[in-house]
């Protein structure tokens, strides 16, 4: 009971399949990847019973067979395989899998396939095609600002929706930790249904994953499938299926759109280097990273002192010119929040967008207005 795969395709494989394994299962069958030898392909499976993936890819099947093994185990194992192709065999009187190439020859016991937890099935209600690159670029620019764990599960999620802007649907992403919120306007024009749906941040980085591996394979388009609690994602990755399922979470997203949580009429408007930003927040980040990474912004005649505030053991203060500004204004902000939304901006040049010093402001790339990023300012006490 053997089949022959090459190493380089079935590291991908594993390292998807990895992901999708439960980290702190009670059942040690979660913990395991299911493996398939079948007609001319092989199937692989994983879950944490909220979020699952089958990949099936073909390779040269000996024998039939069908097992579970650790996912962590075979996973280290198939690393340090150096030579093109592996073959893998199974004993069912042994329960032994043996793992072996030109050089190694490894043995680990498996665990019956039979006890494996089944795959949902894919919803057939509702279906959309998406582009690839503004499926990962959606979630990179948003997830960031969700937690992976909050008093609200609607928090530890990440939004996708369809938007009506300038006559056209848009894909956006959305995501909120309560304190922060980032909106992505992709590129891409929706020509379906309006939806809306709600995806664990902890699957929708996962499916990032799938999708940065499908455009290095220069697969465009990702086939989307919903129904009111669950979303799939299939890919068709050259020769290699992938369905990346995830359970959706049941209620409403908070409605973010309003005036008071994401303004649209602001008194001033500041534009500065964000380099010079970043570097400048990372160095009072050292004495205020343990009082909410506090910083206090001062613009004042084209000029920006970003300090530490009033403290009662430090003070730092540093300048940098400011590029654009309408009036002068100080206000305290989280300045982690500041450069996580700098690690993904496109731009040179970082906007602030500010009401005042107690409301909540926008941040923006310069070029691009499509990225916002919600944050409330804070009051240094």
């Amino acid at each position: 009971m053997k089949i022959e795969i090459e190493v380089a395709k079935l590291n991908n494989i594993v390292d998807i399949s990895s992901r999708f394994v439960a980290k702190n299962a009670t059942l040690p069958i979660l913990q395991n990847i299911y493996l398939k030898a079948s007609i001319d392909s092989l199937i692989t499976r994983s879950t944490d019973m909220e979020k699952y993936v089958e990949i099936e890819s073909p390779c040269e099947i000996k024998v039939e067979w069908a097992i579970t093994i650790n996912a962590k185990t075979f996973s280290d194992i198939i690393k340090t395989i150096e030579d093109k192709k592996v073959e893998i065999s199974v004993d069912p009187q042994t329960s032994i899998m043996t793992i072996k190439s030109g050089k190694d020859n490894f043995e680990i016991n498996w665990i019956s396939a039979s006890e494996y937890v089944a795959l949902p099935e894919v919803p057939q209600e509702n279906s959309i095609t998406l582009d690839t690159q503004s499926l990962s670029e959606g979630i990179e620019k948003v997830e960031y600002s969700v937690t992976e764990k909050n008093f609200s599960p609607v928090l530890t999620w990440v939004l996708m929706k369809s938007k009506e802007e300038d006559g056209n649907k848009k894909l956006v992403f959305v995501g909120t930790d309560s304190f922060r919120l980032t909106e992505y306007k992709t590129n891409w024009t929706i020509k379906w249904d309006d939806f809306s749906l709600i995806v664990p941040k902890i699957s929708i980085i996962d499916i990032k994953r799938i999708a940065d591996y499908a455009q290095e394979k220069n697969c465009e388009e990702v086939e989307v499938k919903y129904s009111d609690n669950l979303i799939a994602f299939q890919f068709e990755i050259e020769d290699t299926k992938i369905l990346a399922t995830s359970l959706l979470i049941q209620g409403n997203f908070p409605d973010y759109q309003r005036e008071e949580v994401m303004p649209t009429q602001f008194e001033t408007t500041l534009t500065m280097n964000k380099d010079d930003c970043e570097k400048a927040i990372k160095k009072i980040g050292i004495l205020t990273r343990d009082i909410n990474n506090f910083i206090q912004i001062d613009i004042e005649n084209w000029e920006a002192t970003i300090s530490s505030g009033k403290t009662d053991k430090w003070t730092w203060k540093t300048n940098i010119p400011v590029l654009v500004s309408w009036w002068d204004i100080t206000f305290g902000i989280n300045g982690r929040y500041i450069t996580d939304f700098i690690k993904t901006m496109d731009s040179e040049e970082i906007v602030f967008n500010i009401v005042d010093n107690q409301k909540p402001m926008i941040l923006q790339n310069k070029d691009n207005q499509q990225y916002n990023c919600v944050v409330r300012p804070l009051i240094n006490g």
